[in-house]
């Protein structure tokens, strides 16, 4: 998800303003994603700019709102990108095939660990 929201990026500025809102770091997290996901850090803002943090928080949102250990990729795809609600809105649906192609293809290798 990393991948198909940023390429895996941390943007400069880190957070890019849409029509419809603000999303922040690699992740594109908005600022209520980042309360639901646990408010990790010292605040959204900081939260954003720590890679680990981006991750807690995500994990966090994921584990609120899909605790199924029966839960798909597609499931935690659309629902990253649309919500509670997304895995169920057709909206979400192109944001899971660029993921599912990142799974299919191996199009992202993240890098080692020092």
């Amino acid at each position: 998800m990393c991948w198909a929201s940023s390429n895996c990026t941390m943007k400069d500025p880190v957070c890019q303003i849409h029509e419809w809102g603000e999303v922040c770091g690699p992740w594109a997290i908005t600022q209520p994603y980042w309360v639901d996901g646990g408010s990790h850090g010292e605040g959204f803002y900081s939260c954003v700019l720590d890679w680990q943090c981006n991750e807690n928080t995500v994990r966090g949102y994921m584990a609120h709102y899909l605790p199924s250990p029966y839960a798909k990729c597609e499931d935690y795809a659309r629902t990253h990108a649309g919500g509670p609600l997304g895995s169920s809105n057709d909206n979400t649906l192109p944001y899971w095939y660029t993921v599912k192609d990142c799974l299919d293809y191996s199009l992202f290798t993240p890098p080692t660990l020092l």
